[in-house]
């Protein structure tokens, strides 16, 4: 495949992140607004929550049937536009029940083009061969920022949701547009798995402490982390991480003054910063079923926990204490650390070659099957 068109692909992908994450970045910031406006209390505002997330968990199992058929690029020509559009939905809302309803809709192309759009990343990563995940979700993360910090400002200049939302919306169809004709096509989902292979060190981690610790805390810098785990192999990036996630979390629970919580706290997120975007990696690359749907379990499942979790702590916090309660966290990042090996089919394309447990067999993207 042409570098230019791989080049182009990675632009356009990249583009599609960013939008994706402004739009969720420009409603959450304007939710006290919406709520004063409709003149609801905390109760029904999670009602009407509870619709955002019904909506993406729809999202997310449409979108994995909808590749699996027809590929990303047209799941993604079809959702983007209509997700900037949906935008202006929650600020037009006169009531609970027109909220909830809003919500929903905004989900369901929330979840369908996150699931769409990280399966064009795992394209467009086993055409350049090496790991651009973390990159991709580096750029999610600006366009998260972004949305806020005009959210914030637009709040603070009294602007209406209406006309924020009207303008936030309108303006990103202009880069969607631009973005969508560098996508790659169906054809183009079946590169050859020897294209991203590659052979990770296999040094203990104890004999690289520095070099990954420097590493996961510059992390910020998506560009940097992609070439650590090309360079370590995802498993070890995983394993490290989780582990640096463990110990700033622990070491913020500890601590009793707001400046070392909030560097202990910085330090669980540098750790955290690849796992997610690994994890959608090697999903996308085990070869054990349609990359669509595969991805849309995972997508799935991640929004489960950021339903979950928040009731279990809270759950756990009336009965132990807050601080007790989070130890849970630091107990789960043990868990990733553990399962990291698991990420192995991450970072360009590695397929499986061998059945992963008895009786199954690795998944061709190009046929449609089992080879």
């Amino acid at each position: 495949m042409p570098d230019t068109s791989l080049r182009r692909a990675r632009f356009s992908v990249a583009a599609v992140f960013l939008i994706h994450a402004a739009v969720f970045g420009t409603w959450a910031t304007r939710i006290p607004a919406i709520k004063h406006h409709i003149g609801i209390n905390d109760g029904q505002l999670g009602i009407a929550l509870a619709g955002l997330a019904v909506g993406l968990f729809i999202g997310t199992r449409l979108a994995g049937v909808t590749v699996e058929r027809f590929g990303s690029r047209p799941a993604i020509r079809t959702a983007i536009l209509v997700l900037c559009a949906a935008l202006i939905g929650p600020a037009l809302a006169g009531n609970l029940l027109a909220l909830t309803v809003a919500l929903a809709v905004l989900g369901v192309l929330g979840g369908f083009v996150d699931v769409a759009m990280n399966a064009q990343a795992v394209i467009v990563e086993r055409g350049y061969g090496r790991p651009i995940m973390n990159s991709l979700h580096g750029l999610w993360s600006v366009g998260l920022l972004a949305g806020s910090v005009i959210g914030a400002g637009a709040a603070a200049l009294n602007v209406s949701t209406k006309l924020h939302f009207g303008l936030v919306g309108a303006g990103l169809v202009a880069p969607a547009v631009l973005a969508l004709g560098g996508l790659l096509a169906a054809g183009a989902e079946a590169l050859p798995a020897e294209l991203g292979r590659h052979e990770p060190s296999e040094r203990p981690l104890l004999l690289q402490p520095v070099v990954l610790l420097l590493g996961l805390i510059a992390f910020s810098s998506f560009s940097l982390s992609d070439r650590l785990t090309a360079r370590f192999g995802p498993v070890l990036v995983v394993r490290s991480g989780s582990l640096v996630a463990g110990f700033g979390l622990g070491l913020g629970l500890m601590v009793h003054r707001p400046s070392a919580g909030v560097a202990a706290f910085a330090l669980m997120g540098v750790g955290l910063a690849p796992v997610v975007p690994l994890t959608f990696s090697a999903a996308g690359n085990t070869g054990l079923g349609p990359t669509g749907v595969i991805l849309g379990r995972v997508v799935t499942m991640g929004y489960l926990g950021s339903i979950v979790g928040p009731i279990v702590i809270g759950a756990l916090a009336q009965a132990v204490g807050l601080r007790s309660a989070l130890l849970l966290l630091v107990a789960l990042t043990l868990v990733i650390a553990g399962t990291a090996r698991f990420t192995s089919f991450a970072a360009g394309g590695t397929r499986l070659s061998t059945p992963a447990w008895p009786g199954a067999e690795p998944y061709d993207d190009a046929k449609g099957a089992a080879p």
